[in-house]
């Protein structure tokens, strides 16, 4: 009998594209000698309870197909557990899927993830009680996603997160938020703190984060408003954002984000979703969370 992998899938992620696909991922799994057993969500925090029913049954991996939301809730279930994580690109970004270097399509990440090795990753937590794979980020883009109806982001995807975008920077209200850190503060319109170096994609906007390591990365542009945001976000894809000088970085282990003052009701996004309002402490947790990664090159960094 072939091996069984649970597969937690979002069948409204990546625009329905899933559904289409899954027969694809079904014949890869056959000539790989496994059978995927597909567990699909129904409802926001149902990867959660899909996951912790997979630890019960002592399963050692679990594949998590979508984008980085069906991830993070994945995620919540299976922290702490012997039980891997292995991510199937199928989002509109699924960043964590460019970070761990899974291949695409997902059928091309079956065969590196099953032969792959486990590694304990570093999650983020907020005062909250939310947890983070990827990023705590407030400014522009949080912004964006707060206002961005949940219809236009399903159905344009990365184009209908741009057409908001224009929007916001047409009306010209930003915000400012005041970054604490022990006795050092900073304030500015755009500040990332970074669990992992990429950023909505391939793009490294804390390209001195660590997913398997102890500390944060801290990325804050001073400058406020529409002149500097568009600037810096374009500067992000070429790997040219922290040689600007309103830029500034700093590692951390736990980081408080406020409201500048006379600011309210500042958003905050969280894994690329929006997660709430300033303010908002984030650190490294002391769980880890075992993810399934393809097997590095001898000699290869991270």
């Amino acid at each position: 009998m072939s091996r069984e992998i649970p597969v937690i899938f979002n069948p409204v992620a990546g625009r329905g594209r899933l559904l289409a696909r899954r027969p694809r991922l079904d014949r890869r799994a056959a000539e790989l000698g496994v059978t995927l057993r597909w567990l699909g969500t129904e409802r926001p925090g149902h990867a959660t309870l899909l996951a912790r029913e997979c630890v019960e049954r002592d399963g050692p991996l679990v594949l998590a197909y979508g984008g980085d939301g069906t991830y993070n809730e994945a995620a919540q279930g299976l922290l702490g557990s012997s039980t891997s994580l292995g991510m199937l690109p199928g989002g509109t970004s699924s960043v964590l899927a460019h970070e761990l270097e899974v291949p695409r399509p997902a059928e091309e990440a079956l065969e590196p993830l099953l032969a792959g090795e486990d590694r304990l990753m570093a999650v983020g937590r907020t005062d909250h009680d939310q947890l983070f794979l990827m990023m705590v980020s407030s400014g522009p883009d949080a912004v964006v996603l707060e206002r961005l109806s949940p219809g236009l982001k399903l159905r344009g995807g990365k184009a209908g997160i741009a057409a908001q975008a224009v929007v916001e920077l047409a009306r010209g209200r930003l915000p400012r938020i005041t970054v604490v850190d022990g006795e050092w503060r900073e304030t500015g319109g755009w500040v990332i703190v970074g669990n992992i170096q990429c950023y909505g994609g391939p793009f490294r906007a804390t390209p001195g984060a660590d997913p398997f390591g102890e500390f944060l990365e801290v990325v804050i542009q001073r400058s406020v408003g529409r002149a500097a945001a568009v600037p810096f976000f374009f500067a992000i894809p070429l790997g040219r954002h922290l040689r600007r000088r309103d830029v500034v970085r700093r590692t951390v282990r736990r980081v408080r984000l406020e409201p500048a003052p006379g600011q309210e009701r500042v958003p905050y996004q969280l894994d690329g979703d929006p997660a709430g309002h300033l303010p908002v402490e984030v650190w490294v947790a002391p769980e880890r969370l075992r993810v399934r990664v393809p097997r590095r090159a001898p000699g290869a960094s991270r």
